[in-house]
């Protein structure tokens, strides 16, 4: 019975990590978007007086943090995942992300 309950328990375990791997994932568009969106109303509204500069940093930074922290992940050291077969390797660049921003 032991051993049925630790199977539970792990399995319990994985959907909360891959529940948090989504959410990491949203936010990171929701950051993305957000910042594409500042900049068009900015550029729209703003732009031909050149007022409220500050929008353009601001976007820029919530734009592009997604797309270089997705670059930093997949450039750095990927982690292997023993007796992997088709499909491991995505797994292991989502683990890193998840291992990144969830866990540390």
């Amino acid at each position: 019975m032991d051993g049925h309950h630790l199977h539970g328990e792990e399995q319990r375990v994985a959907v909360s990590r891959e529940a948090a791997s989504v959410a990491v994932d949203t936010c990171m568009v929701a950051a993305a978007v957000t910042g594409a969106s500042l900049l068009a109303w900015w550029s729209v509204a703003f732009h031909p007086s050149n007022s409220r500069l500050w929008m353009v940093p601001v976007g820029l930074v919530l734009a592009c943090t997604p797309a270089v922290v997705c670059l930093a992940l997949t450039l750095s050291a990927e982690p292997r995942i023993p007796g992997g077969g088709k499909g491991t390797e995505a797994r292991a660049k989502a683990a890193v992300l998840f291992a990144v921003v969830v866990e540390k």
